[in-house]
């Protein structure tokens, strides 16, 4: 008897412990000298300068397709743009113009190191079309040209709308230094001698089925500091834009931008929120059911529900479509696992899944984790 309650402890035990493992990181940590501290829930009254620098916690569900719509400049600011890689860039331009692709550059690379999103090209769509035309004209080796019909779409747009942008700096104490991102430590930094740059940001989220606006937010972001320091790593964009965005880092009203951008990427996760992966059936071959959900959605031993759409239900005064009736027809569980697809097993299925069937995780996704109160980092 005794072996035995020890064993059912022993057992509950593992379970608890893996439990604990497979708990969802922070969703962020703000990052400072020595240490890092967990973002809360509600960031509205956290010192703009600590969402400078941040760390992106782990992430492993399922990736949203966001598309970047082009930065908009409502502000009394004029805009400037940052045009070529081989270009000479005036960097005085940054403390009297608002750099639109620049900020564009800060919100793909920071919406792509949270490692929540699959990013889809919108603002250069054109000239990906003009290249599959091109490949289908007859001029391009066919081999080797581009292919019609594999442009992903988008479930959200995002944009950037710059309301408000003004810089005051004094001082000229300068080192070496950029862009932290996820998990990069501090390499070197920037010191301002008395700084001041503030920015007005609005994000939008906007669903790209009905283009409804699901989701807005105002951000103000003031760096106001003496003798700021500021390290990092460089951004994606950096090596684009010709440099132009290390040096762009090192003002006040830049590093103002950045933290902005932080904020409103913060908000847009809890926005989005954790949902269970969602994807279609590719195809059904006898015992093996093929999934369009590949290995950052899915995992060997996940089960998903599979579900029949029923007939479309379309408002008589709008067209647009209200939805309509699914029913579930059984479950499927993951046994193989590729980079795009995946193959499942039938569990209990009252039909074969046909073509188009979509399949729903039926764990639910871990929720986001914040901290429960704010604390500075050192």
């Amino acid at each position: 008897m005794i072996s035995r309650r020890f064993s059912v402890f022993l057992t509950l035990v593992v379970a608890l412990a893996g439990m604990q493992t497979a708990a969802a990181d922070y969703v962020a940590y703000s990052v400072g000298e020595n240490e890092k501290s967990p973002l809360p829930e509600r960031v509205d009254n956290v010192d703009t300068k600590y969402l400078l620098n941040i760390e992106w916690g782990d992430y492993a569900g399922r990736k949203a397709r966001l598309g970047v719509l082009e930065v908009d400049n409502n502000s009394s600011t004029s805009s400037y743009t940052v045009s070529t890689i081989m270009g000479n860039v005036d960097y005085s331009a940054s403390t009297t113009g608002v750099p639109v692709n620049g900020i564009e550059a800060i919100v793909i690379d920071s919406l792509s190191q949270t490692g929540r999103f699959r990013l889809v090209e919108r603002t250069e769509l054109g000239d990906v079309l003009a290249e599959q035309d091109l490949a289908s004209s007859g001029r391009i080796a066919k081999p080797s040209g581009a292919k019609t019909g594999n442009v992903l779409g988008a479930e959200y747009l995002v944009q950037l709308v710059v309301t408000d942008y003004e810089s005051k700096t004094s001082g000229t104490d300068k080192g070496v230094g950029g862009i932290l991102t996820r998990k990069v430590p501090l390499l070197g930094g920037i010191k301002a001698g008395s700084s001041t740059g503030r920015v007005g940001l609005n994000i939008r989220l906007i669903d790209a089925e009905t283009s409804e606006i699901t989701f807005t937010k105002q951000i103000e972001a003031v760096i106001k500091e003496t003798n700021l320091a500021f390290g990092g790593a460089g951004l994606i964009g950096d090596v684009g834009l010709g440099g132009f965005m290390s040096q762009y880092s090192k003002t006040p009203v830049g590093q103002a931008v950045i933290a902005g951008v932080n904020q409103a990427v913060f908000e847009l996760i809890k926005e989005v929120g954790a949902k269970p992966p969602e994807g279609s059936i590719v195809k059904a071959d006898g015992a093996q059911i093929y999934t369009n959900l590949g290995d950052d959605a899915v995992a060997v031993g996940d089960r998903l529900q599979v579900l029949r759409k029923g007939e479309e239900l379309i408002d008589p005064e709008t067209g647009i479509s209200l939805g309509g009736s699914t029913t579930s027809i059984g479950e499927i569980e993951v046994n193989q696992v590729q980079e795009k697809f995946s193959i499942a097993r039938p569990v209990s299925l009252s039909g074969t899944p046909d073509r188009g069937d979509k399949v729903k995780g039926t764990k639910a996704a871990a929720p986001l984790e914040f901290a429960r109160s704010w604390k500075k980092p050192k």
